[in-house]
């Protein structure tokens, strides 16, 4: 790591006198060129860092992306959110159509069909392939049924269970049918999947911290004598600091930038398989790329993660080099 004159030499340089500020900010701007021109001197190393912290990276930022936008797929599955009402065999065709048109008036529901007892036995036959069976009957089994789509406020398991549950109780309504199997367990596999990624976020990010911790440990050892030297003629811990934690920086910066072009790889080979799967659930649902936002946060947090490791390390490290 390249460092600039210390402190105590470009003062004596100088005949026109700073303020500190800027002092401050001169030393900054000289400290940020010099780490730039340095991570070219070995640009090979340097993208080996880069890559291994932007898969770090990227591993719990694709897990959280895809949760974020499957829990939106979950909410846009209609033929699986549908409530199925079985009403009582002394209900006329003019009540059944009454009720669905109340139903259609609460906030909870978004739609409600009709389908008349007859029209139930022809569509029965149609998909079962039990016409001759079916007509050899003297009575049609299967009563009249109204189908209820839900509102898209109220789709999780909670409000199908209430809204299924009050239906129940209007005596023209013979039977509610509502799978609710598959809603827990969607429920159920997302939690669980997110708090896995969590975890593995966690772990990651302790890892982060230890690559970087250990490239900076490396680079302070290589420059251990011109540090000793820095130090004797008046070099400050936090002079000497700066340069590596800059290191850090770019590093988590390049990190970053790599993770977020994996990432767009990844959407984009996705997305076909994505589509069709979506499409088997009729459902336009697309998988999204990260948006500004989440790349400005996928920035910020590695390159957070980048300064921390470097500044716990070479804190830690400049402690056990002193001048004898």
């Amino acid at each position: 790591m390249a460092f600039s004159k210390p402190q105590a030499a470009q003062n004596a340089s100088r005949s026109q006198p700073e303020n500190h500020r800027t002092r401050w900010l001169r030393e900054h701007k000289e400290v940020v060129a010099s780490s730039w021109w340095q991570l070219w001197k070995t640009p090979f190393t340097n993208l080996l860092t880069w890559l291994t912290l932007a898969i770090a990276l990227t591993l719990p930022t694709a897990l959280l992306l895809l949760l974020s936008q499957a829990q939106h797929l979950g909410q846009q599955v209609n033929q699986s959110n549908h409530i199925s009402l079985f009403l009582a065999p002394y209900v006329s065709l003019e009540q059944g159509q009454l009720i669905t048109n109340k139903l259609v008036l609460r906030r909870d529901i978004a739609k409600a069909t009709y389908i008349s007892a007859e029209q139930a036995l022809i569509d029965f036959k149609a998909s079962s392939g039990l016409e001759d069976i079916l007509t050899s009957l003297t009575e049609n089994p299967i009563p009249a049924t109204i189908i209820i789509e839900p509102a898209e406020a109220f789709l999780d398991s909670t409000a199908i269970a209430k809204l299924a549950q009050q239906l129940r109780q209007q005596e023209q309504i013979d039977q509610v049918l509502v799978d609710m199997a598959w809603l827990d367990r969607l429920q159920a596999l997302l939690e669980t999947s997110q708090r896995f990624t969590y975890s593995l976020a966690i772990l990651l990010a302790l890892g982060v911290l230890l690559v970087v911790g250990n490239t900076v440990r490396l680079q302070i050892e290589s420059r251990k004598q011109e540090i000793l030297v820095i130090k004797l003629v008046g070099g400050t811990d936090a002079y000497l600091r700066r340069p590596f934690l800059y290191a850090g920086f770019w590093a988590g910066l390049f990190a970053a930038l790599i993770a977020g072009v994996i990432l767009q790889l990844g959407t984009s080979y996705l997305q076909p398989s994505i589509l069709l799967l979506a499409q088997s659930y009729q459902s336009d649902w697309q998988l999204k790329g990260l948006s500004w936002m989440g790349g400005l946060i996928l920035v910020i947090t590695s390159c957070g993660l980048s300064v921390l490791g470097a500044s716990l390390t070479v804190g830690r490290q400049l402690r056990l080099i002193e001048p004898k």
